[in-house]
């Protein structure tokens, strides 16, 4: 007898949402769960499936009757933002929903990644009136604390946030050693009017190479040093939904670019041809500024300079969509110095993702720069062994990267299980 209470109480926990993990063969009756295809890069899907079972999961979005697209994007605080989008689609087509949820820099990971589900779950509730699970679901609600609630509306840092960070590299064998060290500091202030940035990076990089010759059996080695320094800040006001105005500063030195000491800053002024709130689903816009700054370089360089002050103008182009079929991210940026419009630079930069068909993905991304704008580029030249070392910039006309990729998947289409043995 004792048994078979068992076996029932198991069956019954089994049913029941907020204690089951979900089956690999999914229920069959389509008024029972809701299908639905989770878009999410960068999220913690296992997660998410392992702690949503009233849905059943698919791995096509053709088959789905909701396609959830979740886009992030940090905040001012160190945090990141959540944006949830609920579409509808076949016999839910006019149901939509949208939810956001934040997390703070202070969250760890399994407190973000539990609030995130939380919400998660909620957005699901419209599109489950017309499934047997509905009839499961029961509210709790937990309370208003109000010294909390008091605590998050002040704010005795007034939105500033300060970091300080640093990290170091090393490795080595028997002929080599390599070491990097980076240190950085971020300070900013961002409200719904006013965007305040300041960076500060140093990276230091040493590779130590040691060769024998064969004949004299003597050692030799070398050293290769590399030193980077930048503070580059940010300031922008908010015209309106499209307009924004703002000035760049920075300042540092390169070693590998040939240079001691660079100053500068520019006005600069952006146009967004959709409202900037709508930045998770859609962004395109149009920044211009003149740039004018010092140079103080390390050597003469190829066009017989030791310093000089320069003055430069930049259009840069952005465009980023999100949709339920993928994602596309475009730029062109040009730039040219006005004491010679020939020293210029011109940069494409195109990504996507897309469903080709159902179960056919494809992923690639391509970008090239038109280059002839490297004033700072040593008379010295360079050695064969900083060229293979990469420690001296060199001449170049051109630059080019890309990448490839595709995913072909069939078989179930359902993909609730998470197993994690071995």
């Amino acid at each position: 007898m004792l048994k078979t209470v068992t076996i029932l109480a198991g069956l019954l926990i089994t049913f029941t949402p907020g204690y089951a993990q979900s089956d690999s063969t999914p229920t069959s009756d389509p008024n029972t769960l809701l299908t639905v295809y989770l878009d999410c890069r960068g999220c913690n899907s296992s997660f998410i499936r392992s702690e949503i079972d009233f849905i059943n999961f698919v791995r096509d979005q053709s088959a789905a009757e909701v396609h959830l697209i979740i886009t992030r994007n940090g905040t001012a605080s160190g945090g990141t933002q959540y944006r949830l989008n609920y579409l509808g689609q076949d016999d839910l087509e006019a149901l939509s929903n949208e939810f956001i949820f934040t997390s703070y820099d202070s969250d760890t990971a399994e407190e973000e990644r539990n609030g995130l589900v939380r919400y998660i779950k909620l957005g699901f509730i419209p599109f489950l009136s017309h499934k047997d699970a509905l009839q499961r679901f029961d509210i709790l609600y937990s309370g208003t604390d109000n010294t909390t609630a008091q605590q998050l509306q002040t704010d005795k840092w007034n939105s500033w946030i300060f970091e300080i960070g640093g990290n170091t590299w090393f490795s080595g064998e028997e002929t080599q050693r390599n070491l990097n060290m980076n240190g950085r500091v971020r300070v900013r202030r961002i409200t719904d009017e006013w965007k305040f940035q300041l960076n500060l990076d140093e990276n230091y990089s040493r590779n130590t190479y040691t060769t024998t010759d064969d004949e004299t059996g003597v050692t030799d080695e070398e050293v290769y040093i590399t030193e980077r320094r930048n503070v580059f800040s940010l300031l922008a006001y908010s015209l309106s939904d499209h307009w924004s105005v703002g000035s760049y500063f920075s300042l540092g030195s390169s070693s590998r670019d040939n240079i001691d000491f660079r100053i500068g800053g520019t006005p600069t002024i952006e146009y967004s041809f959709y409202p900037y709130r709508e930045f998770a689903r859609r962004e395109v816009t149009l920044r211009y500024g003149v740039y004018s700054s010092f140079f103080d370089y390390t050597d003469r360089t190829i066009y017989g300079q030791t310093d000089e002050v320069l003055m430069r103008q930049e259009l840069d182009f952005r465009a980023e969509y999100t949709k339920p079929w993928g994602s596309v991210e475009a730029r062109i940026l040009g730039r040219n110095y006005l004491h010679d419009f020939s020293k210029k630079r011109l940069l494409f930069d195109f990504e996507m993702a897309k469903r080709i068909v159902r179960g056919f993905d494809v992923f690639f991304s391509v970008g090239y720069s038109i280059i002839n704008d490297q004033l700072s580029i040593s008379a010295e030249g360079v050695t064969d062994k900083e060229a293979i070392a990469n420690t001296r910039q060199q001449l170049t006309s051109y630059e080019y990267w890309g990448s490839v990729g595709f995913e072909i998947t069939f078989g179930s289409i359902y993909d609730n299980v998470v197993n994690t043995r071995l």
